[in-house]
């Protein structure tokens, strides 16, 4: 009786325990954020529901504009760069201010977080790295002229390209030079695609490059019609997708050749948001496009005055800043359908990044962290 007693006690405790654990993963898995659009505006950055349109929360800023700097999440946390010089590490969940950091001017360049590590440049001329949990500078690099592009860390090395003309590989332990490649002009906000040892970037001069990510030295470039300046190439199975002007391409990211192109009479404005099926992009004219990947002919189009802001596109829903109509929008990827809006007091917004229903980060093509 004895042992059959022990047992049972035995049992029910195991019973017990596997019963807390159960909850406590299940309370785990809860606390994943989901379905939240982050995106900023004139002095303001915002958290929304992206499923409906709520607002969660709003940071403000006294002077300054969110639009350019890209915001990267990491560990609940998330950083994004001002124009008033300051780089913010904002609580992903209420709101508040962590900590901040100051340059000595704007900072347009997108985030990358990477190893406890906060990537950006400024238009100081200088990239920086900050230490994710404090702010605490680890090392900065001083290039030739301000910084825009924003950076990507690929094994030890942290990638980005200055308006001095040089693509940047530095190590992102130390800040150490290990290569740099002349292109000749200004690199803007076109940013770095590395897929394998390739890194793929645009550049003023109308070129596309692809160059070996370990040694720097040139694979090929393609010359296409303008400026690439403003559009970062975005690679999917073997295809590179890219805006000059007035011309959506889909090329060949191997050799380089031209598959197919997309003119467009009122000037693209952003870079390519692309996945399985689409390819969204806007245009000065006002128009967000989506588009067939396959044979790149128009599926939708709408008018919201995006002035230069990117779409990202998730869970069946594209997302885009509509600053010349003050508003937020989510458009149904397959029609175009509106889902919702949400009221901004900005002209312009920058690239949304979102947490989708599946707890996955989607980047705008503009942020080091996408795909």
């Amino acid at each position: 009786m004895k042992f059959n007693l022990f047992i049972c006690i035995i049992l029910i405790i195991s019973s017990i325990n596997c019963s807390s654990s159960g909850e406590s993963n299940e309370t785990s898995t809860d606390n994943i954020p989901k379905n939240i659009m982050f995106i900023g505006g004139t002095n303001e950055y915002y958290a929304i529901n992206s499923q409906n349109g709520q607002l969660k929360w709003v940071f403000s800023v006294p002077n300054g504009r969110f639009e350019y700097s890209t915001a990267f999440y990491n560990n609940k946390i998330l950083y994004v760069g001002c124009t008033d010089s300051y780089l913010y590490a904002i609580d992903a969940f209420k709101g508040n201010l962590l900590w901040k950091f100051k340059t000595n001017e704007a900072i347009e360049s997108s985030v990358y977080v990477y190893n406890n590590t906060v990537f950006f440049g400024s238009d100081d001329d200088n990239f920086y790295a900050l230490n994710a949990t404090t702010g605490e500078l680890k090392w900065k690099y001083t290039a030739g002229f301000n910084i825009s592009s924003s950076p990507v860390v690929s094994g030890d090395i942290v990638y980005f390209a200055s308006d001095d003309g040089y693509l940047y590989a530095l190590e992102q332990s130390s800040g150490a030079l290990k290569w740099k490649y002349y292109a000749g002009s200004f690199f803007n906000s076109s940013s770095s695609s590395i897929v394998g040892n390739n890194l793929y970037i645009g550049n003023r001069n109308g070129n596309i490059y692809n160059i070996n990510k370990d040694t720097g030295q040139l694979n090929w470039k393609k010359q296409l019609g303008s400026s690439i300046e403003y559009s970062s190439p975005t690679i999917l199975n073997e295809y590179l997708y890219v805006t000059d002007k007035n011309t959506l391409y889909k090329i060949d990211a191997v050799t380089g050749n031209i598959i197919w192109q997309f003119y467009n009479s009122g000037s693209y404005s952003s870079s390519p948001f692309v996945n399985e099926n689409y390819i969204t992009v806007n245009s000065s004219s006002g128009n967000i496009t989506v588009i067939d990947k396959q044979t790149g002919n128009t599926k939708w189009q709408k008018t919201v005055y995006s002035n230069g802001a990117e779409a990202v596109s998730t869970d069946g829903t594209v997302f885009i800043g509509g600053g010349g109509s003050n508003n937020v929008y989510a458009f149904s990827e397959s029609d175009g359908t509106e889902k919702w809006r949400f009221p901004i007091k900005s002209i312009t917004t920058s690239a949304p990044v979102i947490i989708n229903k599946d707890g996955k980060l989607v980047y705008p093509s503009k942020s080091g962290g996408r795909d």
